[in-house]
């Protein structure tokens, strides 16, 4: 394989990596929060919640922490985790996520009950089977060598998926344990979390508050926002575009309804996702690609520069990234023909 294809299909998999990650949250929170036929009383779920650690955390005392999810099953049990869809392939990496889970094992304040604090939780790091056991080895000798480097409350829990008639996804408890009997008897066994009625019982929650890889976050834009914006636009002859304003607050508020935190129960412990910085930073990639206009200084309304694609989108905001990153800009951006990754339609 070339270095270009592998560099392609890297990036591919960064796209895939954020997607999945993003369902296995929402999965791993209703397999907490909901019994099968409704959601449990008082329970509640967040990404990257705004929690404070005691003072007695080893790693950061009274200091906040942003797991990637809080899931409360009751007033009295809940659950901080880390969903890692993929590792470094450098093993000697994988101790900050030990790191991570210390931070949340712990006293933490920023449930959702009446004082914030909740008598038993859990730091659960959420990771695909196929790093789990490697992953589980390495902790186990750390814990042998260094006990008070794992918290007393921290486990590890694989999950898969399956593309089935009916998909799902498989979540199975690898090493630790769970505070929570009812929990614990099904993550021992295993449970399939159908996809389906996560979909039908939460919101179409597509980003979390993570950054996503840039290329998925401009094919979102692309294919998704941009479009619904062309009524009455502009088509410029020369460019060959239509120029459509468009303003990276109203792009980040429009994705946080649609897809992101405003779709989920707020209050004043939750984070924005996607960020605006996200959004403003697709929007300088459109710049540099020579598909959008900068704004005015003191103004965020850009003018996209919007063509018809063909093909693959995602593969095409990669390959203009490779090219960038590859030191080729002056070379290739700037020639007219690199807007052949986004032709005309002809009549």
């Amino acid at each position: 394989m070339s270095e270009a294809s592998e560099q392609l299909q890297q990036a591919r998999d960064e796209v895939e990596n954020y997607i999945q990650t993003v369902k296995a949250l929402l999965a791993f929170s209703a397999f907490v929060i909901h019994d099968g036929h409704e959601q449990r009383s008082g329970a509640e779920f967040g990404f990257g919640r705004r929690m404070i650690t005691s003072k007695k955390n080893k790693v950061t005392p009274s200091n906040t922490v942003t797991p990637d999810l809080v899931a409360q099953k009751s007033n009295g049990y809940g659950i901080t985790a880390e969903a890692k869809k993929s590792l470094p392939q450098d093993q000697t990496r994988w101790g900050r996520y030990l790191q991570q889970l210390l931070k949340y094992d712990d006293n933490l304040t920023g449930w959702w009950t009446p004082d914030e604090k909740i008598p038993r939780s859990d730091a659960v790091l959420i990771l695909h089977h196929s790093r789990s056991r490697a992953f589980c080895r390495l902790l186990e000798q750390i814990q042998s060598a260094e006990p008070e480097s794992i918290g007393q409350n921290t486990s590890v829990v694989e999950f898969s998926s399956s593309n089935e008639t009916k998909p799902y996804y498989f979540f199975r408890l690898e090493h630790g344990s769970i505070s929570d009997n009812e929990l614990l008897q099904t993550l021992d066994t295993g449970i399939q979390v159908p996809l389906d009625g996560v979909i039908a019982t939460f919101p179409n929650v597509r980003y979390y508050d993570s950054r996503p890889p840039v290329a998925f976050l401009l094919t979102e834009l692309w294919m998704g926002v941009f479009p619904a914006m062309l009524d009455g636009a502009e088509y410029d002859e020369k460019l060959k575009a239509t120029k459509i304003p468009t303003s990276v607050r109203d792009v980040t508020d429009e994705l946080q309804k649609a897809y992101g935190s405003a779709s989920l129960k707020k209050d004043e412990r939750s984070v924005e996702f996607p960020a605006y910085k996200w959004i403003k930073g697709a929007f300088e990639k459109l710049v540099e690609f020579k598909l959008a206009l900068p704004p005015a200084e003191g103004s965020d309304t850009y003018q996209i520069l919007f063509k018809v694609p063909r093909g693959d989108i995602l593969t095409r905001f990669i390959e203009l990234d490779i090219r960038h990153k590859k030191g080729r800009k002056d070379r290739e951006i700037e020639d007219p023909d690199q807007l052949d990754l986004f032709p005309v339609e002809e009549d």
